[in-house]
């Protein structure tokens, strides 16, 4: 049987506690640290502080602090082996950059109700971290309302579902197009968003 090499849990723990003592911006600063940010690669988490009540765990969580992300994602640039990158690539700033244009387009969501933080790495090291942090913290955009992520498939693909996020929080003119969709449980969702959020709460040790 073939031996599989485990990542050592303690380097998993470095990068928890490395991810929790870095600032935490607000996504409406994000062009004031563009010079920094699209200089590096690495994984950024947003966290959540308003007043839609889908996401009212999420805000108590944060009341005091960034505490328990509603999104973790990453930016990597193939073929660089190290956190710092160059050009028109993905990089941390343009990252962010889309999630927040996706934010200002997304109805029941504002900008200004976002912080963010970001763990710059080295490349090689990128998906690894988001993995860690994705199974760490839970966020529920990665967790349960799936497709803040996702870009516009283009002419030709508009076949394809339409997400659960752009059905919460429609505006994307291209996801409009996705005409293919199931229907919405709002209560459902609702339910298992409150439910993954205190699990997560107390795990983490945020307010509840």
């Amino acid at each position: 049987m073939l031996e599989i090499f485990q990542v050592p849990k303690t380097l998993a723990d470095d990068l928890l506690e490395f991810s929790d003592r870095q600032d935490c911006y607000s996504l409406t600063e994000m062009e004031d640290l563009k010079t920094e940010l699209s200089q590096y690669v690495g994984v950024y988490a947003l966290y959540y502080r308003g007043a839609n009540p889908l996401y009212a765990c999420i805000s108590r969580a944060n009341s005091d602090r960034c505490c328990l992300p509603i999104y973790i994602g990453k930016a990597i640039a193939s073929g660089r082996r190290t956190g710092r990158t160059q050009g028109r690539t993905s990089n941390l700033y343009n990252r962010l950059k889309e999630n927040k244009k996706s934010i200002e387009k997304g109805d029941g969501l504002s900008v200004s109700e976002f912080e963010f933080k970001v763990v710059a790495m080295e490349v090689d090291l990128v998906s690894w971290g988001e993995g860690v942090m994705i199974r760490y913290f839970q966020p529920v955009w990665n967790q349960i309302i799936d497709g803040f992520g996702n870009h516009d498939p283009g002419r030709g693909r508009y076949q394809q579902k339409r997400s659960v996020w752009d059905l919460l929080h429609p505006g994307r003119e291209w996801a409009q197009k996705l005409t293919n969709f199931d229907p919405l449980d709002y209560t459902a969702i609702l339910d298992r968003v409150e439910a993954l959020c205190l699990d997560s709460s107390q795990r983490v040790g945020c307010p509840t």
